[in-house]
């Protein structure tokens, strides 16, 4: 998770498969927990994943169709999302500064690092990477780009993976330090900079910069922002969703939280027609035509209703945590990101900003007990985001008196004679704050996510509804 003006280095993250319905929720958890690669402890699944319904709409006890924010709000709100998202195609955009571009060179220099084959890397490695990034020469261009497919944006400009010790609890696999984020298809860029043989651009979008593949992206004109931009726009509300465009040839697959414009007069009976960017011969954008089924998306913004956001949840349930995007995936700084694209709320794309934005409350010296009671008295369902150090998550209601939370999450801490590990959740999943309390083995106190929670802030002006 890094954010679009300045990196926060390792806040986790999380990524898909192909869409799973949330009555697969808890099947993909035991199959999660028994194949993950982190030392795991003999426990079976945090047993709060068993009783509680893996549905958003049963903790709110919200009227589902009262906005949670007002008109006029929302309408601001969504100005400054769109505001925010065509920012890197204006004309008096700047570069952000070296020492951000490059901070993977210095955070990552004299690291201890491990490649795809779990060996350690050559301790000359970075220094390579930062002589092909050509850091002495940054920036060299300053020049409108849209991602064509959606581009797993690196730190540096390097495919293969790199991890911190694999042997160690809750490092390796996933979690692949060079992968920043995952940017989706559609997503207005400005590239600044490439590598020594141009076969990565330095880009940056709304809510990150990174290293990105020279074919996963394509140059934009005046006449093609002209098109592009046309003034309406439309929230994919499913996951996996394959976009097809006029010719019949796939070109990227669709996700919650995914917002493309709406060709002019686009609007039909039984969906819409996207415009869609598609990369020539010469690495120039053209524009095609996408029509997708209303039972996929709508306009944007959606009314920010308790069943507006619960269908969105429900959809997005059981999708494998993909650290940074990667397989198209959600780490928990994603998961928000994505469900408030569709309200038109902007949110940074790190847990530590978002856990900044909006009302916040500390809460860091209360013990747990207090620190639910605040939490049930202070939060509004679907507004309200619960944050710890390195975690997000998404207030959602209560459940015989807890809290209950939406969130993308990799696993638990535990400790098993002597030794830590990882009880593997690794999906989006619905749970309370102390998931996976009755686990002899779980982690104590640090294990337990309500001890580690240090804030809540509610996002927007919330209409005041309360459960």
């Amino acid at each position: 998770m890094r954010t679009s003006v300045r990196p926060i280095a390792i806040v986790k993250k999380s990524r898909p498969a192909r869409t799973i319905r949330p009555s697969l929720a808890i099947a993909l958890v035991w199959i999660l927990v028994l194949t993950g690669c982190t030392p795991r402890t003999p426990d079976g699944p945090a047993a709060d994943l068993i009783p509680l319904a893996q549905d958003a709409g049963v903790y709110h006890g919200l009227d589902p169709e009262q906005p949670l924010i007002a008109n006029t709000a929302q309408t601001l709100a969504y100005a400054e999302f769109l505001q925010a998202h065509f920012a890197p195609w204006e004309p008096d955009r700047t570069p952000i500064e070296a020492d951000a571009a490059y901070w993977g060179l210095t955070h990552f220099g004299t690291a201890h690092l491990f490649g795809e084959n779990t060996l350690a890397r050559d301790p000359d490695w970075i220094k390579r990477l930062g002589r092909y990034a050509r850091a002495d020469s940054y920036p060299s261009m300053n020049r409108r780009a849209i991602a064509v497919t959606n581009v797993n944006m690196r730190v540096l400009p390097t495919l293969p993976p790199t991890f911190y010790d694999p042997s160690r609890a809750g490092e390796g696999f996933p979690f692949d330090m060079m992968q920043n984020s995952l940017v989706a298809a559609g997503t207005p860029l400005l590239a600044t900079h490439t590598s020594e043989d141009r076969a990565w651009v330095l880009v940056e979008a709304r809510y990150a910069f990174g290293w990105v593949r020279a074919t996963d992206i394509a140059w934009v004109d005046d006449g093609f922002e002209t098109f592009f931009r046309t003034g309406t726009y439309a929230a994919i509300v499913r996951d996996d969703v394959p976009v097809v465009d006029g010719d019949g040839v796939f070109r990227f697959d669709a996700h919650i939280g995914w917002i493309l414009p709406v060709l002019q007069g686009g609007f039909g009976d039984n969906g819409m027609a996207l415009v869609i960017p598609v990369r020539d011969r010469r690495g120039d954008a053209v524009a095609q035509v996408a029509f997708l089924p209303s039972s996929v998306v709508r306009p944007a913004p959606l009314a920010a209703t308790p069943a507006n956001f619960t269908a969105l949840i429900n959809a997005m349930l059981g999708r494998p945590y993909g650290w940074g995007g990667l397989y198209e995936g959600r780490d928990c700084s994603m998961a928000v990101m994505d469900l408030m694209a569709p309200f038109g709320i902007f949110l940074p794309r790190n847990s530590r900003p978002q856990a900044a934005s909006g009302e916040v409350a500390t809460i860091a010296g209360l013990d747990r007990q207090a620190k639910k009671r605040f939490i049930l008295a202070r939060a509004t369902p679907f507004m309200t985001l619960v944050g710890k150090p390195g975690h997000i998550m998404l207030y959602i209601g209560q459940h015989d008196g807890e809290p209950v939370v939406f969130h993308a999450v990799w696993g638990l801490r535990t400790m098993h004679q002597g030794k830590p590990g990882r009880e593997v959740i690794g999906s989006a999943v619905i749970t309370t704050l102390e998931p996976g309390l009755e686990l002899p083995t779980l982690s104590r106190p640090d294990g337990i996510l309500l001890e580690t929670v240090t804030s809540i802030n509610t996002l927007g002006p919330a209409s005041g509804a309360t459960p």
